[in-house]
């Protein structure tokens, strides 16, 4: 189709007579293509109810599992590979497991914290939609778990305590260190309540409890990179800084990321383009009639049936050793609760971490006794994680808030 255009050059009126350009039609039908793509991705709310079940663990660990989860099949065989070589000593373990090639977050996890790799192979329905989200909205991702961590304050269930510290960065996001980056502790606890402001202090009396822990200095020397890695402070991509989980770099333990004069241009995990257009139109393709996620979000509803994993493994790795079992009931060494503050609105999120977080001026480390051959000590969750039942508004305004469906977010700070 000719049209006829009015052109104005060296301010004289010219008529030109010509053929629009295929790709005039193609530019004006783009933006609305752009838009519903970015509608279909998981919501904020989908986004907190896929989070919930490890939202309040160490920035470190999580970074680990959520990298980890990029690569289910990888988590799968290596949880299979960590049960099948129980008998093995260690070291030779360790070096197996190092030789298997699985990506670094596979690799700490199988050697450091292998109950938190059995329990993502027991819900590995639940572990490839997290991978999936993190290739395909990382930020979001980080986002929903500050939400998260901003609705446990304000309920009072995530405080500072002799197994974890709780501050803000100087962007006002949370982070989460181990109180002695020596000794890691794993929060167990029911998203259902540590979530909830209508719960009194009672029921959250106890929200978490820390039974499971890897010692760190029995696992790794000072000359590995992944020895003052547990306490870092920068290593969580918050506010869209880099997710650090492969510690090939300078950290300390006070939480400083010292990369030196050569600014390594690959520093950080970052999903590679291919994967997360793949992830992208994943999320899009699983969504039913009514526009609801089929994605397996929720990871209570993805338990398998039949004997639990983890206790498979950790009667092997006790018998192996002859050293006790501390997942069991009667052998675990339970840290003592802290006294919670009163239940409140908690409109200064600040001002409940700084009521909760102050370290003692000597801290100690937590009174962890070590075996003397089990390398890692680790207990298995007994309650299982259900999917939120109500949700607080949201404390970043990030894309997900664009495509929310439910759940207002609040304004940022």
């Amino acid at each position: 189709m000719h049209h006829v255009k009015s052109v104005l050059l060296s301010g004289a009126l010219v008529l030109w007579t010509g053929t629009v350009p295929a790709q005039d039609s193609t530019q004006a039908t783009a933006e609305p293509e752009t838009a519903t793509a970015e509608a279909a991705l998981l919501t904020q709310a989908e986004l907190e109810t896929l989070m919930a079940p490890v939202a309040l663990y160490p920035d470190t660990l999580l970074i680990q599992i959520l990298v980890a989860a990029t690569y289910p099949l990888d988590v799968v065989k290596a949880d299979r590979f960590v049960l099948t070589n129980a008998e093995m000593d260690p070291d030779s373990l360790k070096t197996s497991i190092e030789a298997e090639g699985w990506d670094p977050s596979v690799t700490v996890l199988a050697t450091a914290f292998p109950t938190v790799l059995a329990d993502m192979a027991e819900h590995v329905e639940w572990t490839e939609a997290v991978g999936t989200a993190m290739l395909a909205q990382s930020e979001d991702v980080l986002s929903a778990v500050q939400t998260l961590r901003d609705q446990a304050i304000e309920t009072g269930a995530l405080i500072s305590g002799e197994a974890q510290a709780v501050t803000q960065d100087e962007d006002d996001n949370v982070v989460i260190t181990p109180t002695d980056p020596e000794v890691v502790y794993v929060p167990e606890y029911n998203p259902d309540e540590v979530y909830d402001n209508t719960l009194g202090d009672a029921l959250l009396t106890g929200a978490l409890i820390f039974g499971t822990f890897a010692v760190i200095d029995a696992i790794f020397d000072d000359n590995d990179d992944w020895y003052d890695y547990w306490g870092c402070r920068n290593c969580g991509g918050w506010g869209g800084g880099p997710i650090i989980h492969n510690p090939d770099i300078d950290i300390d333990i006070d939480g400083d990321v010292n990369i030196g004069s050569n600014n390594r241009p690959d520093l950080g995990w970052k999903p590679d383009e291919g994967r997360k257009r793949d992830a992208q139109d994943k999320i899009t393709a699983r969504r039913d009639a009514g526009g609801d996620s089929k994605l397996p979000l929720d990871k209570a509803a993805t338990r398998p049936a039949g004997a639990d994993r983890g206790d498979a493994l950790r009667g092997q790795l006790s018998d192996r050793t002859g050293a006790k079992d501390i997942s069991r009931p009667e052998a675990a060494q339970r840290l003592p609760q802290v006294e919670r503050p009163s239940t409140r609105p908690a409109a200064d999120k600040a001002q409940a971490i700084r009521d909760t977080s102050a370290r003692p001026a000597t801290a100690k480390k937590p009174a962890v006794k070590k075996p003397a051959a089990q390398k890692v000590a680790t207990k298995k969750p007994t309650a299982k994680p259900s999917a939120l039942k109500k949700r607080a508004p949201a404390g970043k305004t990030r894309a997900a808030a664009d495509r929310g469906k439910a759940g207002k977010l609040k304004a940022r700070r």
